[in-house]
Parts: structure tokens; sequence; C-alpha cells
């Protein structure tokens, strides 16, 4: 442990970067807030950095009524384990110690619930158990749309992303697109052709964000072009397409969902922890979506959702809205399984955390932790009082696609999905 406290302060002579929360899928970012950091003991060994993190998944994390880990057994497995890290660090590189640490933290962690979980450590190891186990199922939908080489970094290929461009040139018309270079926002509205169905896609939820911001004025177009057709006699029906959608902002929860209902809707309920005990729970709280106020009168036609595998966090949050309409249906497959929202650590006593602390910088007054795990605040459970977290939300029709059947010779995209929501709304 010395070694690295070394390493970190002989590297902070300059601008030092905290390793940073990294969610694989950009869903539902918030920053770790100050008010909640329960790793504030000085820790200087692997015992006391095991202790920390043990103490603060206790006392924060929200699933444990439904988790099947038992923590008091990792307490009893992994405490001599990292005790003997501390007496081998004579014996091997720092680096190979660091290695010995991730994997330890990796068995802790591996079959947790809840699939906002990701775990950052200083020595550059980031772990992120929902995401192991997608790439461990032959049938999740970013292992069959890989690369030849088995590459993780491209999931679809290069010349055609069959979720925007694919729809928005074979089956889109009267449409508007917008793409923001700097943040990769990606957003597209129009009628589907030869009908008065009515459809729109987005890249991540930072709807209200980037209309706000001005920064594109194609993307606030294409969003005002939704809203505008939302209220157009002629349309008969709506698709919303959030696959791939990893989530992002819970103010798009309004400002989207908001416009299709007159009345408050609720969608199911939410509690977060009351105290530090690892079972005080605050009530079920009704989940609530509310009218958005430019548009009191909603939307009454029938609606259909498309959301895959990669769909989570609010991407599953508004496949459920849609499906707590009237004339709802949900077309795709099985979600990604992130539902419990997160929101500012600073009002509950869950949620994201830092643990292991080596010390501050007095130059720059920068405090280092061992760890930082990015973890829900709430637990969210839909109107049928099931919780979908680390399962996925399931479609009312299910429609598997791979390669072969999207993308067709002469740059033709063929979508069996969508074509199936076609097929059920009116035209």
């Amino acid at each position: 442990m010395k070694k690295i406290i070394n390493n970190i302060y002989s590297k902070s002579k300059g601008l030092f970067l905290l390793v940073a929360f990294i969610l694989t899928l950009s869903s539902c970012h918030k920053e770790v807030s100050p008010t909640n950091q329960v790793g504030s003991t000085y820790t200087v060994n692997y015992s006391q950095v095991f202790e920390d993190f043990w103490n603060s998944m206790n006392k924060t994390y929200v699933f444990w009524s439904i988790e099947k880990t038992d923590w008091d057994k990792v307490h009893r497995d992994f405490a001599p384990a990292f005790k003997r890290l501390d007496d081998e660090v004579a014996l091997y590189s720092s680096d190979m110690i660091a290695l010995k640490a991730a994997r330890l933290f990796k068995q802790i962690v591996d079959g947790l619930v809840d699939s906002h979980y990701s775990l950052s450590l200083i020595t550059g190891y980031g772990i992120n158990p929902s995401l192991d186990r997608k790439w461990e199922n032959p049938e999740f939908i970013g292992n069959l749309f890989m690369d030849k080489n088995g590459s993780i970094t491209q999931l679809y290929p290069d010349n055609i992303n069959y979720y925007n461009v694919g729809v928005d040139s074979m089956y889109l018309e009267d449409k508007v697109a917008g793409y923001d270079s700097l943040s990769g926002f990606y957003s597209v509205s129009g009628m589907i052709k030869n009908t008065n169905i009515l459809y729109f896609s987005f890249s991540t939820f930072s709807l209200l964000s980037q209309y706000q911001s001005g920064t594109n004025p194609n993307v606030k177009a294409s969003i005002d072009n939704f809203f505008t057709k939302l209220t157009d006699p002629k349309v008969t029906s709506l698709i919303i397409d959030v696959r791939g959608n990893g989530g992002g902002e819970t103010s798009d929860l309004n400002f989207l969902l908001g416009r299709l209902v007159s009345k408050p809707l609720k969608i199911g309920y939410t509690k977060s922890k009351s105290g530090p005990g690892r079972l005080d729970y605050t009530p079920w709280a009704d989940a609530i979506v509310k009218p958005w106020y430019a548009f009191p009168s909603g939307f009454n036609k029938p609606i259909a959702v498309l959301a895959d595998g990669l769909s989570a966090s609010m991407a599953e949050l508004t496949a459920m809205t849609v499906k707590a309409l009237p004339n709802s249906i949900f077309v795709g497959d099985t979600t990604w399984g992130a539902n419990g929202p997160l929101t500012q650590n600073s009002d509950f006593n869950a949620g994201s955390f830092s643990f292991g602390n080596l010390g501050t910088n007095v130059d720059y007054g920068i405090t280092y932790y061992y760890g930082s795990v990015y973890t829900s605040s709430c637990m969210f459970k839909y109107l049928d009082n099931k919780i979908y977290e680390g399962k996925g939300f399931p479609p009312d029709y299910v429609v598997k696609v791979t390669p072969d059947q999207i993308f067709l010779p002469d740059n033709v995209v063929d979508d069996p999905q969508l074509n199936k929501a076609i097929s059920l709304l009116p035209k």
C-alpha cells in the first residue's frame, strides 16, 4: 500500500486526475456527492481498505432486501485474503498486489443484483459485474454485433447503425435529424413512410439539456418536430424507439413522457435507506410521471415502445411508463435490468461512495481514495409489484434480431422489431 501511495503523490506534482466512475453504457451518471463519503477513515493497508469498503456497502447499498450475496459471509471469506495482501507487499511488486486486490474485489461484487453497479480502483482497474454477465450470455445483443475478431469496442458495423441511420434512411419521411458532435447525441423524428405513424428515437436521455442548450439547432429542430407532430390530428399512433439507449438524465421523464399524459401517472414505487442499518428502509413511495405544463392534453392514441438488451436505466423506465398507458405495446427484447433510480446522494442514505482514504494532497486540496463505487440510491418496483433489477423488463412481443436479418445486400436495412411494431399499430 505504501508503494501505491508513494506513486500517487509522485504523480500529483502536476494536475492529478482522480479515477472517475466509468459506466460502459453511459447510463444515468451523477457525480459522487461529498455528503455521502462513508470512507472517511484514513487507511494505510489493504485490510483497512477492505473494511472501509465492506462497511460502506453495508450502510449504503440499497438492494440488501433482495440481494442473494451473503454480506456477512463476504467478510468472513475475504478479510483474511486482504490481510494476506498486506503480508505479501514485501514479496511482490505493487502492480502484482494491485492486480490481486482487483481480482478479490471482482469476486466480491460479481453476483450483486444492482445492474448500475461499477467499481473503479485508483490503480486503474474497473469492475462492472452486470456488464461482465452480459458478455457471458451468447444471446446478449452486444455479442451478436461484435466484429469477427471478437472485439467488444465495436458493437455495430461501422458503415451503419440500424438504430438511427438505418431507420432514418429506409423508413422515414418528413424527418428531421440532429447530431451533436461534442456529446455524440443523436435524435430523429418523422413519419413512417406511407403511414400516419409518428416515430421518435434518440441516443441518450439528455433531451432537456440538449433542447435548452441550443448548441445544435438541428437537435432542437428534431425534438420540436416530434412535439409538434404529437398534436397533429392526422397522426394515428406513435413509436418511441429506445433500443441501444443506455439511459441518462431523470429530468427527461417528465420532459418527454409528461407530454403523453393529461394527469399524473403512477408507474411504480421507490424506496431508499432510512438509516445506516443494512435493512433500514423508507416506506415505498409512489413514482409519478407528471404532465408537462406546456402540453396539458396528453396523447391518447396507441403507442409502441421499442427496446432491447442494451436499453438501460431511463430507457427501461420509459418502456415501463409507456406500458402503464392504455393502448400501448412493448416490442423488442428484454431490457438491461438497471431500474434503480440514481439521484443526488445528499438526499438519501444510499448511493455512490468512495472508500479507502489514502490521504490529501495539501497543495491541491484533493483527497485520494483507493476506490469509488457507483450504485443506485433507490430501489424501483413496477406497478405489478415486481422488481426487475438485474432481470430486465420483458416485452409484450419478443422479436430477436441478428445482423444478417438487418444488414441486407446493397446497403439495404430491414428492421424486424420496427416492422413488428408498425404491423400492430393503426396506420
